[in-house]
């Protein structure tokens, strides 16, 4: 399977899909952000609960855009040894990161859904507004969730590339 393989191609707009929901979020922020420093500056009043809905839904963002960043590749990798032993050493190595990644979402993503569980049963609320975060909490831990099954795909087209044909065609 390639990059240009139909199934990676969907995924890439799927978790792209993901990430518009984050930056929605993020542009969300920033105007609030913006109009509160405003208010600020202009009329001395702040604007109370800018403060609140950032905290539910920073986590939102940062979970939307984590399964995007997992399908385009776009963590920090060292190639060093991978590229100096050739594709096959390189295209192992990636796997092999990939596998870790896998290891290390699918344990925050684990931890999170107790956590999640916790905040819905405690009924916790934001400080000035009182709004209740764990709304946001689950849409944070379904997006997360969502990275597990994006780093598996990641890592076993990875690991493939390692036991299949150069990238050339030639063995």
């Amino acid at each position: 399977m390639t990059d240009r393989h139909p199934y990676w191609q969907r995924l890439l707009r799927i978790t792209q899909g993901m990430a518009l929901v984050g930056f929605f979020g993020l542009l969300i922020l920033a105007v609030m952000t913006t109009l509160d420093v405003l208010s600020r500056w202009l009329f001395s009043a702040p604007i109370y609960g800018v403060n609140d809905v950032s905290a539910i839904v920073m986590a939102v963002v940062i979970a939307a855009c984590l399964p995007a960043n997992l399908a385009a590749r776009q963590n920090i990798t060292v190639d060093f040894l991978g590229n100096l032993l050739g594709w096959r050493a390189k295209a192992f190595f990636d796997g092999l990161g990939g596998l870790v990644t896998l290891l290390f979402i699918g344990l925050v993503a684990w931890q999170f859904v107790p956590y999640t569980i916790e905040v819905t049963r405690s009924g916790q609320t934001t400080w000035v507004l009182k709004l209740p975060i764990a709304p946001g909490w689950w849409i944070a831990t379904a997006f997360l969730l969502m990275s597990v099954p994006v780093q598996l795909t990641v890592a076993v087209f990875d690991l493939s590339r390692a036991f299949g044909r150069r990238p050339d065609g030639d063995i």
